[in-house]
């Protein structure tokens, strides 16, 4: 997410003046020419997944006043509840590049903790999406850097995490750099969000590109690995209230599993994109703003199994805004 245009300086005043956050620093993408989507073949059409219509207008947000802020996480990234402890709900945060898998956790009995993810040198630790999951072969955090490379990790036993398997691509170069050690180069994946694993879906969630303002469906092996889908193409989103269309796009989430935001797709921009958080139509791409005002510029999301909105800001800095929403009306 770094470095950051000058030229954002009027802009920033501006929402400075509005939100009354003086002390809020907010960095600018790396300008990079937008690429081709990458020729697919579009399939037949096969029965629509269960998923929420672009109603967001039925849901009602209220902040949650009592949600502390700032974390001491530098940068954070991504978001996802998890379990890293059984029977003991966390939100997890993660740090952005430079900051060797800085993570935190929160729950409301416990307050926060720190943690580290343990990174390999196959890849860049610009981890800028990630996914919780539940399945037959037991409980996953899966991360994704803006280069393509994915890395899984399971619970250690002792409240941490720990790596399992080795990193790889989600699919070959365009789709991943052709070196993972880069950072925000290619399609700049900025975000992964992963449905329920019992949902009867081609996509078993979508990979978030930055640079296209795309979704990209992704399928799962026979090992659990996970790659973009050759034979569809990304679902170009439709958001209103742009003040750019190029590098707004900055998370993807689905609701945690057994909540009542289960089946509703997310995703959230930057401050060049309003720090807006839409629900998407994962048919049509079309995007409906939820009435929430959110961070100075939204970098990761995650809705909990209450149906909580959680939403985080990245300034570049050793500490990182949080805000907390309890919501109604998603849909379930």
């Amino acid at each position: 997410m770094r470095p950051w245009r000058d030229t954002l300086a009027p802009l920033v005043s501006l929402l400075l003046c509005h939100c009354g956050r003086a002390d809020v620093r907010v960095p600018t993408p790396v300008a990079t020419s937008t690429p081709a989507v990458t020729a697919v073949t579009a399939v037949t059409a096969e029965p629509t997944p269960r998923t929420a219509p672009a109603s967001a207008p039925a849901v009602r947000c209220t902040r949650d006043d009592t949600f502390p802020s700032p974390w001491k996480v530098p940068e954070a990234s991504a978001a996802a509840e998890v379990e890293l402890r059984p029977g003991v709900r966390e939100i997890l945060v993660i740090g952005d590049s430079g900051r060797n898998g800085a993570a935190m956790a929160w729950s409301r009995p416990g307050g926060t903790r720190a943690l580290v993810l343990p990174l390999d040198d196959q890849a860049s630790d610009d981890l800028e999406g990630m996914a919780w999951q539940k399945d037959d072969a037991g409980a996953h955090l899966v991360t994704l850097t803006s280069s393509g490379a994915v890395r899984t990790f399971v619970p250690d036993g002792n409240g941490g995490l720990r790596a399992k398997g080795e990193t790889y691509r989600i699919g070959a170069p365009p789709v991943s750099c052709a070196d993972l050690h880069g950072i925000n180069c290619g399609k700049n994946w900025e975000g992964l969000c992963l449905r329920s694993p019992a949902a009867h879906a081609r996509c078993a969630g979508y990979a978030a590109s930055k640079t296209e303002t795309a979704l990209y469906c992704l399928l799962r092996d026979d090992r659990g690995h996970l790659s973009v889908d050759p034979q569809r193409l990304p679902v170009v989103l439709t958001l209103d209230r742009l003040t750019s269309r190029e590098g707004v796009l900055s998370d993807c989430a689905f609701g945690a599993p057994g909540g009542p935001a289960e089946d509703v797709l997310l995703v959230t921009t930057n401050v060049f994109g309003g720090s807006e958080t839409y629900v998407v139509d994962e048919t049509t791409g079309r995007a409906s703003p939820l009435d929430v005002h959110g961070t100075l510029s939204n970098e990761a999301i995650a809705v909990d199994h209450e149906g909580a909105l959680y939403a985080f800001l990245d300034d570049n800095g050793e500490t990182s805004a949080a805000m907390r929403f309890a919501c109604l009306g998603w849909g379930r």
